[in-house]
């Protein structure tokens, strides 16, 4: 077989919507500018469509034409490399499936430890927030947690109310080992942060005096929570 049927072959095989790279093809063609020219003659024959630099898909078509590439799959490249856990999804979209909004973004904010400016994937704006923290699979719900406090007043549909009440329900559930490790995570953040995790984990009788300690005494936090939801935001100096 020639390699474009090669190619072809593979590419069949792919789901619709799939998001793959010239390095799919180089177990079946061992030449990268072969693999690329083919590409190339492939989205120009409408087989498969380029999505961005170095990415291509298989774009599913409807009775309105063709749908734009799934997003989910144009920022993996974002969260995984490889098998490693190198990025997680923060942002409205988190924020919602924590129950803290019912407004749902088209944008992406990944949380990484890598600095990026924000682009493009598609149709979709993908921005960063620098997480401090190691990034791994198990303690993305727990950074998601902190992101939610660290953006409490930019949260849509949401009041700095709303979002501690949903954030208290949420680290109930937690276990003392998850509530310990949510503690170490804070300390990486700015000190509002750790001010209301603080506040927040005090309610269930957790260690919280290296937070504490790590607050300047001079300082308070002005986050438009009340003292009816938090009732001990005035010991964490927040008003």
């Amino acid at each position: 077989m020639q390699n474009i049927d090669l190619i072809e072959n593979k590419i069949y095989k792919f789901r619709i919507g799939y998001i793959f790279t010239p390095s799919d093809f180089y177990d079946i063609v061992n030449n990268p500018s072969v693999v690329s020219r083919i590409l190339g003659q492939l989205v120009r024959k409408g087989m498969i469509r380029k999505v961005s630099k170095g990415k291509y898909d298989k774009p599913k078509k409807s009775v309105f034409g063709v749908m734009p590439p799934s997003t989910d799959w144009l920022v993996r490249e974002f969260l995984f490399d490889g098998k490693k856990t190198i990025g997680y999804i923060s942002g409205t979209r988190a924020f919602a499936q924590m129950g803290l909004t019912t407004q749902i973004s088209s944008a992406y904010q990944i949380g990484t430890n890598t600095y990026r400016r924000t682009m493009t994937r598609g149709e979709c704006k993908v921005s960063f927030i620098l997480q401090p923290n190691v990034i791994t699979k198990d303690n993305i719900p727990l950074l998601q947690l902190l992101d939610a406090i660290r953006f409490l007043r930019k949260i849509p549909a949401a009041t700095p109310d709303s979002v501690i009440e949903t954030i208290r329900n949420i680290i109930r559930t937690l276990s003392v080992g998850d509530r310990r490790k949510l503690s170490l995570l804070a300390m990486a953040y700015t000190s509002y942060v750790r001010a209301v995790t603080g506040a927040l984990l005090e309610e269930t009788d957790d260690d919280t005096s290296k937070l504490y300690k790590s607050l300047n005494v001079a300082s308070t936090y002005k986050l438009g929570i009340s003292k009816e939801v938090l009732p001990n935001a005035k010991k964490w100096r927040i008003v």
